[in-house]
């Protein structure tokens, strides 16, 4: 069982089931972090740590706990969102997963197209480049660098700062919290002992907060934390296609590989498409594949009778590359992409209230 299977199936135990010492141990563990982030968080809400700026205005895009709550799928609607209404948008991410992880700037994608591999820029960046031809993409753990690096290469009107409420060194002028809907808080604690990357009262800095999973009934326990509009996002399945993306047709079994927080949302897509499964194969989030892996998958989708492997758009990014011109069985992905629904407190007119957000910012200067 991978380590991230592990530590789930360790947060749905009960704190109140007999005593465990090691349930004791990890819930110590998070009284320590909530108290080293919380005084973080602090430290940059009254100024003794300085918030860089950079000279667009800086959307982000973050959530409230870690993995699964659909931040690449909302990140790329937001995307073309801002762009229909005449934005030039740019995007800064971690790069998570990618070798230049934790080094410097590395720019991923410009008018011109995708310019590094997935093995390199992480596979979340190039996902999000590849989606969106035309919008430059930068990785780097220090966002504000990223963003100079971006910004020096092609100008933008707005940026989108992806997995960023946690990221307070550079400052930004909208927050959108993403919080998964079939379960807001998790059990209700934070890492190591429960999913919670600080305390649901971090919630009060969101400007929007958008429930992803489609569990509606969740606005009740976030109206408990902040009033700010609420918006759900929703998921819809746009189909499977191949690796030069065609649209194809599955008409026998297909053997399933995912290596995602949440594996069963992708099986749920391929439900939702009637799709059979000869078998699943299920990896660690952000896993880097290898050739020998790959040629492995191929004898085991062979073994199973299936017509061939069907996998996220996630993980496409990184075995595509990888996948023989002359394989004995193709290699499919299933599309998704996000669509948001304005709940109470969040008009119709979001999108214009958003663009107006940015708007003001770029008039007051502060950005």
């Amino acid at each position: 069982m991978s380590l991230e299977r592990w530590a789930r199936r360790l947060w749905a135990r009960p704190s109140g089931d007999g005593f465990n010492p090691l349930l004791w141990a990890l819930s110590g563990l998070a009284g320590i972090y909530e108290r080293v982030v919380t005084a973080r968080a602090r430290a940059y809400a009254d100024g003794s740590k300085p918030q860089a700026r950079l000279p667009v205005p800086v959307i982000s895009v973050g959530n409230l706990s870690v993995g699964g709550t659909g931040k690449t799928p909302f990140t790329i609607f937001l995307a073309r969102q801002l762009a229909s209404q005449g934005l030039a948008v740019g995007i800064l991410t971690r790069g998570y997963g990618g070798s230049n992880e934790g080094k410097g700037a590395l720019l991923v994608a410009d008018h011109d197209g995708v310019r590094v591999s997935a093995s390199v820029a992480g596979d979340e960046a190039v996902l999000m480049a590849q989606r969106l031809p035309g919008v430059p993409v930068v990785a780097c753990s220090r966002r504000v660098e990223g963003g100079q690096l971006l910004l020096s290469h092609q100008p933008v009107d707005v940026l989108l700062l992806d997995d960023g409420f946690q990221h307070l060194a550079l400052a930004r002028d909208v927050e959108m919290v993403l919080v998964d809907g079939a379960a807001p808080l998790g059990n209700g604690c934070l890492l190591p002992r429960g999913p919670l990357r600080e305390p649901p009262t971090a919630l009060a800095r969101a400007d929007w907060v958008v429930l992803t999973g489609g569990e509606h009934q969740a606005q009740a326990i976030v109206s408990g934390y902040t009033d700010v509009p609420v918006l759900a996002a929703t998921t819809r399945v746009e189909g499977i296609f191949d690796c030069d993306g065609a649209p194809v047709t599955a008409t026998g079994p297909v053997l399933a590989v995912s290596g995602i927080a949440r594996p069963e949302r992708f099986w749920q897509s391929c439900e939702t498409l009637g799709v059979q499964l000869a078998g699943r194969l299920v990896y660690e989030d952000h896993t880097t594949y290898r050739p020998a892996q790959v040629n492995r998958l191929i004898s085991r989708a062979l073994a199973c009778g299936a017509e061939a492997v069907l996998t996220t758009e996630k993980d496409g990014v990184k075995l595509a590359p990888l996948w023989p011109d002359n394989a004995e069985i193709p290699l499919w992905q299933l599309h998704i992409a996000s669509e948001v629904i304005p709940l109470s407190g969040a008009a119709d007119d979001w999108l214009q209230r958003l663009v107006a957000a940015v708007a003001k910012a770029r008039l007051s200067g502060s950005s």
